[in-house]
């Protein structure tokens, strides 16, 4: 692996340092998906059925729509997660106030408890992970991930940055 101790200059960043960030980033993805997934598994859920609790419990006023896009994922697979999680007691559906063609998802009192367990075994990781990083280097990651969104997540994510 590559000496992390190396300070790049962002002016004149090579392919090779550019891999490295992409090597670090695969890897940072896979470990924090790991250190949920036993959970997960435990509880009959997968990757997906934790992303539509943890974006319902952001009080997006997601639709059903707004999932597809965000997850990128077929209409048919949604179904089945949400059928999953409805028949679980995870979520609701509701009537959208602005749109009553529209139904918005709320976590339930039970998916707010197992999404909580989730979010705060993330949560954890990431403040261990500030923890030794530091401020600046806190700060300057936020700016790289802020630069890494695309527009439509920077759009749904434009109240809470």
């Amino acid at each position: 692996m590559a000496n992390l101790n190396n300070i790049f200059n962002p002016l004149f960043l090579k392919n090779k340092e550019l891999k490295i960030a992409l090597e670090l980033l695969f890897f940072a993805i896979k470990d924090f998906d790991r250190n949920i997934s036993f959970l997960l598994k435990k509880l009959g859920y997968n990757k997906t059925h934790f992303a539509v609790m943890f974006l319902a419990s952001n009080n997006y006023y997601l639709t059903i729509k707004d999932l597809l896009i965000i997850l990128d994922i077929k209409k048919q697979s949604l179904s089945k997660i949400i059928n999953k999680l409805k028949s679980d007691d995870i979520i609701k559906l509701k009537k959208s106030k602005k749109d009553k063609r529209n139904k918005n998802i709320y976590l339930t009192k039970k998916g707010i408890k197992i999404e909580k367990k989730i979010t705060n075994k993330q949560i954890s990781n990431i403040a261990n992970a500030y923890k030794n990083a530091g401020t600046d280097s806190i700060n300057g990651f936020k700016k790289i991930l802020l630069n890494l969104l695309s527009k439509t997540s920077k759009t749904i994510l434009r109240k809470k940055i």
